[in-house]
């Protein structure tokens, strides 16, 4: 089985395999988790916080072409983009085999901007760094991606992506100077601090005052210790442990060649 998670939630895995057969998922050959009626099946503390209307046409190409590597080309004309607190994700109308769907985190996506041609529908382009075991080669250490608005909404998507992911830059800073660690797994989209703008600073996001780290810190170490009471410890291993383990960390071999690979 093909899981195409992200490597840090690999437990996430093992919790969902004492579910019920009826809301078991469908994880071959997909990026993301889809139950079986096809609705996105979030990870630990995620929400969807945006979602596109009309037809989004999805193009991923690579910007350096690897030796010996087969060319990467993904394109879909119509589907549907979400923005979570925490990945960016596509889901095409029409899904295929060799394309279910696409994510990326948030943090993962560089250089996003909104553009638009003389004649066509407003597109947004950005640097994306793929997730391990995304079915993208790690010999490609980022592609482009570009999502073509054809039925409009690009300035609602544009305006909560780009507040969204300046705010997760505001907490990421916070965490690291508290020495938080794996917060994107304990803090939840409330908990995210505002983001200030510098002072003097222009720019389309409303400043707020953000709460002092210590208070982010101790709301994410109560969030982390009331999952830790709520989650029973097993008598033993769930189904599939020792096959879960196994890709966790090839997963973890995919993201070091991913890393070399950026590096050349």
């Amino acid at each position: 089985m093909d899981y195409g998670l992200h490597d840090q939630h690999a437990s996430y895995i093992l919790s969902q395999s004492t579910r019920d057969e009826e809301d078991e998922t469908d994880l071959d050959a997909s990026w993301v988790m889809l139950s079986r009626s096809g609705n996105i099946e979030p990870l630990p503390h995620e929400s969807i916080l945006h979602k596109t209307k009309g037809r989004i046409g999805l193009s991923l190409t690579a910007p350096n072409q690897p030796a010996g590597i087969p060319p990467l080309s993904i394109k879909s004309d119509s589907g549907t983009a979400y923005i979570t607190n925490q990945r960016l994700i596509y889901l095409p109308a029409s899904p295929a085999e060799s394309f279910k769907s696409f994510s990326s985190k948030i943090l993962g996506c560089q250089d996003g901007r909104m553009c638009s041609s003389w004649i066509g529908p407003w597109y947004w382009e950005a640097s994306v760094r793929p997730v391990p075991d995304g079915n993208i080669p790690p010999e490609f250490p980022r592609v482009n991606l570009k999502l073509t608005f054809k039925d409009g909404g690009s300035s609602e998507f544009e305006s909560k992506f780009v507040e969204l992911k300046a705010r997760l830059h505001h907490a990421a800073q916070i965490a690291e100077e508290s020495g938080q660690r794996n917060w994107v797994q304990t803090v939840h989209d409330e908990q995210l601090p505002e983001y200030t703008a510098p002072s003097g600073a222009g720019g389309s996001i409303p400043a707020a005052a953000a709460p002092p780290a210590a208070d982010v810190t101790a709301r994410a170490d109560e969030a982390a210790r009331q999952q830790s009471i709520s989650q029973s410890t097993p008598d033993e291993p769930p189904p599939d442990y020792d096959e879960a383990q196994a890709q966790a960390i090839t997963m973890q071999f995919d993201e070091r060649l991913r890393e070399e690979a950026e590096r050349q």
